[in-house]
């Protein structure tokens, strides 16, 4: 996956601008709608993600959009609607809003992933509310999901 797909792009450009207002507005708690995965749909989901991955860390030196993926070692999916993410220190080079802003432009992606390979079914609604999110720097959570909105981020640091 040398590109970018459209629907990844749009998702990012969507609810990556609008996704701060657009979730502040969905107050109501609602789980993605997912498909049941099997391990091997598990492990070409996280291909496509890793592949995704390394999409925008080339090219986050052209576009600040992606600024910040370099910090971001590793996302797995999981099939409980949970997205793992092993970052490095350099994630603490950026601000907490900047912080905040890269997981909901990766998550966005992640998604927009999913459903172009046909791995996951979001609704409109799930797609404004995210993935449950933890991230971890050297096997300790440093952030994670709230519990009713999956794009806000509570950080440990």
């Amino acid at each position: 996956m040398n590109q970018i797909s459209k629907l990844t792009l749009t998702l990012v450009a969507c609810l990556g601008v609008a996704g701060a207002s657009t979730v502040a507005v969905n107050t109501a708690p609602v789980m993605p709608v997912v498909q049941t995965a099997s391990s091997e749909n598990l492990a070409l989901a996280n291909r496509n993600i890793a592949d995704y991955l390394a999409d925008c860390q080339q090219y986050e030196s052209s576009d600040k959009q992606f600024r910040g993926f370099t910090s971001i070692k590793q996302i797995t999916y999981t099939n409980k609607h949970t997205i793992k993410v092993d970052v490095n220190a350099e994630l603490f080079q950026l601000g907490k809003a900047r912080r905040t802003l890269l997981i909901d432009t990766m998550q966005n992606g992640v998604i927009g992933t999913l459903m172009d390979n046909g791995l996951a079914n979001f609704s409109q609604t799930a797609i404004q509310k995210g993935c449950k999110t933890m991230i971890y720097l050297n096997g300790h959570v440093i952030g994670r999901s709230a519990a009713h909105n999956y794009r806000q981020i509570n950080w440990n640091k």
